[in-house]
């Protein structure tokens, strides 16, 4: 599969942040104040970009579309990890972990890096241990800041799938986190949370048919996105069927 070279060069740059805030962290605990930088610039660009962090900048995702992918056995990933009503739980979980992990730290600097460190280290284990399953980026399909960017940004730089699409599976094959964007074909656009814009599937696509919009594609609401995350994926669903423009 084609990729883009400038952002296979950005992830090896951004890998090595994973392993130096984990294991740095745990004699520096003020190295979590990287974590939480990097996560003010996931926010921003989300606003413009929606998930592009995700797809280009992230070193977790980086680490383990590279390294990870080494020694994953890459079966598919199972359907609760695109669920909507899984990825929340886990969103409520680990937000209220983190939120109670603050609270203990009572103002301490210190100790409020060491809650971030904590945070990183947590979900790589939970990454690791599902990616070393099923696709090396499963965990980017139900991280809780993945889950947030689709509910604040979703009809930022969407994914638009032409009519010309001949719903071959290539974009499928070459999405980190097995997105189907043909299956998104009559909604003519791919829902934020489901994309990571990282680009594979535009450059691999023998029809042209995938390209991202700057512009606010006509059909796209939160109400319309929030209808996809909880209702099953587009290429299981069988009787119900939703067409977002009529919204």
């Amino acid at each position: 599969m084609k990729e883009k070279q400038s952002r296979k060069i950005t992830q090896w740059l951004m890998a090595p942040l994973l392993p130096l805030i984990i294991i740095g962290g745990y004699f520096q605990p003020y190295l979590g104040y990287v974590a939480l930088a990097m996560m003010l610039l996931m926010f921003i660009l989300a606003l413009f970009r929606g998930r592009f962090y995700c797809g280009w900048i992230c070193a977790m995702g980086a680490f383990h579309e590279r390294v990870l992918s080494l020694v994953s056995r890459r079966k598919k990933m199972l359907p609760v990890f695109k669920a909507g009503w899984f990825r929340w739980l886990l969103f409520a979980l680990m937000m209220g972990l983190l939120t109670l992990r603050l609270i203990a730290a009572e103002g301490d600097p210190e100790k409020i890096g060491a809650a971030f460190v904590m945070m990183w280290t947590l979900s790589t284990g939970l990454a690791i241990f599902i990616g070393m399953i099923w696709k090396p980026r499963s965990w980017c399909s139900l991280c809780p800041m993945a889950t947030f960017q689709g509910l604040i940004a979703p009809c930022n730089y969407l994914l638009q799938v032409a009519p010309s699409c001949k719903e071959c599976g290539i974009c499928r094959k070459s999405c980190p986190i097995e997105t189907s964007p043909a299956s998104f074909k009559s909604q003519g656009f791919v829902t934020s949370s489901e994309c990571m814009r990282c680009g594979n599937c535009t450059v691999n696509c023998p029809t042209g048919a995938l390209e991202f919009q700057k512009n606010r594609l006509k059909g796209c609401t939160l109400f319309s996105s929030l209808v996809r995350k909880f209702r099953p994926s587009p290429e299981n669903e069988s009787s119900f069927s939703f067409d977002s423009r009529k919204i």
